[in-house]
């Protein structure tokens, strides 16, 4: 296998942009994409001009793309949800390895199906479960296995969505239906529940899940709200979900990356939010989302026409949890909860693992990543060293895409294989399932 790799990307959105491949303009001696598949045209030709991908290597559907020959060693596929399994299958049948964002498919035999297709094969199929390369988690995982916590009890775990996520993918955005795209425990966190698998070392045996429907709904609107938040809403000034502040302004954003999670923050420290940049310098996600444009007046025109300007209480087909939470029962007793909401004042993730000789407790956000050991028979306290590196996910994207790369070229295993990925995607259709029926879940 050559050093210098050759890839394909399907599915030129946020992810297959921005998350993985940027790490190859960086680091051209270690591979290029050679070709693109994606519908619309405007990204498709920003894709191209960005990556040097020639016009006649890019197609409007991954069916033309992946119609043969092989035309590289890999495929990332970055589509919707729902269009993963068909470009997946296919390019194994071809013969690239396939890096396949989560979740890998929206049933547990499409899952299964994917897994045995690259067992068969004898190819890579790593689903981006990118927390395993994340520098916290890759610390924890260390102190878990070293040893230094004795046996492991429980594992608490929560993934704090901040309210201005939650109403721009889960209220407004394409995840809102989970009939249509997938439940949010799925969609959102099968990375927390493949966290949970990895660090509890054991597959589970059982569980249990309760959620509680969303408060984002016609009933709760003010009764003089409009139906677009640009149209001058009376409550603008105290409404969080606020169009117009969320997308012009980006001041949610802002103000959640200023945060500190180990400082209380009054009143006083608070930024002004007249000092935050405008999102005429910001271009990027969540404001890339709602329009190809992200000048101000692409921006204004998207909260006019689009489904990113409604009131969020107004949308009327969404109908993901406003929280949920998960117990699950590991095979080898490991005790592990999870929670999942959506009304935190910060993104990010908090973890806490205790075992019969110590405890660890963690913090992972944007800008900031921390743990903390504490030893039972002496009181002491330790804070992990970790790697300290920029971007989405703390860093672990270009992480993950790096080890990708070196697993084809037989440096290393993946930390995660098609059939370990499984179990992160049962537990998440099984805590659905539980969550819906009231049921407990057995394997």
């Amino acid at each position: 296998m050559p050093d210098s790799l050759t890839g394909v990307v399907i599915g030129a959105g946020a992810r297959g942009v921005d998350a993985y491949t940027p790490y190859l303009l960086e680091h051209p001696d270690e591979g290029r994409i050679v070709a693109v598949a994606e519908p619309d045209p405007l990204r498709r030709a920003a894709f191209a001009t960005r990556y040097g991908v020639a016009p006649e290597d890019c197609f409007a559907d991954y069916a033309t793309l992946l119609n043969g020959p092989r035309l590289a060693d890999f495929a990332l596929i970055a589509t919707p949800d729902a269009c993963h399994v068909e470009p997946a299958l296919a390019a194994l049948e071809l013969g690239y390895h396939v890096l396949l964002e989560k979740p890998m498919a929206l049933t547990e035999p499409d899952c299964e199906a994917l897994a045995a297709a690259a067992e068969k094969k004898g190819l890579i199929l790593q689903v981006c479960h990118v927390l395993r390369y994340a520098p916290l988690f890759e610390a924890v995982k260390r102190v878990v296995d070293s040893g230094e916590l004795g046996e492991i009890v429980t594992i608490q775990h929560s993934e704090n969505v901040s309210y201005w996520h939650y109403a721009h993918s889960y209220c407004r955005g394409n995840w809102r239906n989970s009939q249509v795209s997938s439940p949010m425990i799925l969609a959102k966190s099968c990375h927390d529940l493949d966290l949970l698998y990895y660090l509890a070392g054991a597959p589970p045996a059982r569980l249990t899940s309760l959620q509680r429907a969303t408060m984002l709904c016609a009933e709760n609107a003010p009764p003089d709200a409009p139906e677009r938040c640009i149209d001058g809403c009376p409550h603008a000034d105290v409404c969080p979900y606020d169009a117009v502040s969320m997308y012009r302004d980006v001041t949610p954003l802002l103000l959640d990356i200023r945060m500190r999670s180990r400082l209380e923050v009054g009143a006083e420290e608070r930024p002004d939010p007249a000092d935050l940049p405008r999102a005429a310098s910001w271009n990027t996600w969540p404001v890339s989302a709602i329009s190809g444009d992200t000048t101000p007046q692409g921006v204004e025109k998207a909260l006019r026409e689009t489904a990113y300007g409604r009131c969020v209480y107004r949308v009327g087909d969404n109908d993901q949890p406003a929280s949920q939470t998960v117990n699950v029962l590991f095979s080898n007793h490991v005790n592990a909860s999870f929670t999942l909401h959506s009304t935190s004042h910060r993104e990010g993730r908090e973890t806490r693992i205790d075992g019969t000789l110590g405890s660890l407790v963690a913090g992972f956000y944007t800008l900031e990543q921390f743990a903390t050991v504490c030893d039972h028979k002496t009181g002491a306290t330790r804070a992990l060293e970790l790697a300290s590196e920029a971007g989405a996910h703390g860093g672990s994207d270009p992480r993950l895409f790096r080890a990708f790369l070196a697993a084809i070229r037989g440096e290393c295993d993946p930390l995660t294989t098609a059939a370990e990925s499984l179990w992160s995607h049962r537990m998440a259709f099984a805590a659905d399932r539980a969550a819906r029926e009231g049921v407990v879940i057995s394997w």
